[in-house]
């Protein structure tokens, strides 16, 4: 009886939660969108719900913004990592470039960062032109 108890609270409160909500990736086993590379450093990643509700992880946040100007593609939701593990809205988050990032985009989010996540889609566009 207690675990039909149990059972049922977990499965009320996991559909309480949103499924347009930022969601932890399978750390070191979920593979990023773009590059296919092992999410595994959670400062660096970045995750995006697409309209149909596909959910794309990503190893860097330059990645993201790839897949996203490959696809010419407008996600209602996007999420970087803060400092603290928090998800943070991509499009309102700043960021700090030069840093090590996974794929040498060098961007990671920093409260105090000067750039915004345009700033991060034009470094992507740009170094898929040198391509």
């Amino acid at each position: 009886m207690k675990a039909a108890v149990l059972l049922a609270l977990t499965l009320g409160l996991l559909a309480c939660e949103s499924a347009d909500g930022p969601k932890d990736p399978v750390w070191g086993k979920q593979p990023c969108g773009s590059c296919a590379m092992l999410v595994s450093e959670p400062p660096h990643a970045a995750q995006l719900v697409t309209a149909d509700g596909t959910r794309v992880y990503f190893d860097d946040l330059g990645c993201m913004a790839s897949w996203v100007l490959e696809r010419n593609a407008s996600p209602p939701k996007m999420w970087v990592r803060d400092a603290a593990g928090a998800w943070v809205d991509a499009r309102s988050a700043k960021f700090k470039g030069g840093g090590k990032t996974p794929m040498d985009y060098g961007f990671s989010h920093a409260a105090d960062g000067d750039a915004s996540w345009a700033d991060v889609e034009r470094a992507a566009k740009k170094r898929a032109e040198k391509r």
